[in-house]
């Protein structure tokens, strides 16, 4: 997904459905991020949850591991700022 994802855009998505239709899920919300890497500014969160949304791979599970990874990633390029 390209644009930034947020719950009112996601209820908009899932609105287009039948309330009876079958599916899975797993989704995080920035709140999530302060217990995989409270170091990260509001900024740096959104660039992990962008790059979390734009790298998983649906072989590779959305986990704690996944998203630390993005975040360490995030907090790379702050070092060469």
């Amino acid at each position: 997904m390209n644009a930034s994802l947020t719950i009112e855009k996601l209820i908009e998505h899932l609105q287009k459905f039948a309330p009876d239709t079958p599916c899975v899920g797993h989704f995080w919300i920035a709140d999530d991020l302060e217990d995989v890497a409270p170091e990260l500014t509001p900024e740096e969160v959104v660039a992990t949850l962008a790059l979390a949304d734009n790298t998983l791979d649906a072989e590779n599970s959305l986990s704690w591991y996944f998203l630390r990874h993005c975040a360490d990633t995030v907090l790379a390029r702050r070092m060469l700022k």
